[in-house]
């Protein structure tokens, strides 16, 4: 898994890119090291409108994997990507908890058929 590298949105775009034609909403967290190559992958299943993963789960998997960056994605299979008040807030409790130990929210995509919105660009990360 390491060859994989993630430096910029357009790698991210691609690595997440099976969501884009999800039906439930899906949440997936790639945990990277320092040189943001890729050490493992999250996968949790939702349902039609919402997905929950915990920031401990998140916490957690960063640890055991010793990754310093995390990039995750979600995504809306109402074909809108704009990013609901809930995936602000918990992005940034997630940043903040994640913060705590080292570790770098470095973005949080918002997938909706063709459309990503990064909430890094949006400023909340």
């Amino acid at each position: 898994m390491s060859s994989c590298r993630i430096a910029d949105l357009a790698a991210a775009r691609a690595l997440f890119a099976g969501l884009r034609d999800a039906t439930v909403e899906t949440v997936a967290v790639a945990y990277l090291d320092p040189n943001r190559r890729l050490l493992g992958m999250r996968h949790v299943v939702g349902g039609r409108d919402q997905v929950a993963i915990s920031i401990r789960t998140v916490a957690v998997d960063a640890l055991a994997f010793g990754a310093v960056g995390v990039v995750m994605a979600h995504n809306h299979p109402s074909g809108d990507a704009t990013p609901s008040t809930r995936d602000v807030a918990f992005t940034q409790a997630l940043a903040a908890g994640l913060r705590t130990l080292e570790v770098v929210l470095l973005d949080h995509l918002v997938i909706a058929g063709e459309q990503v919105m990064s909430l890094r660009a949006m400023g909340v990360v």
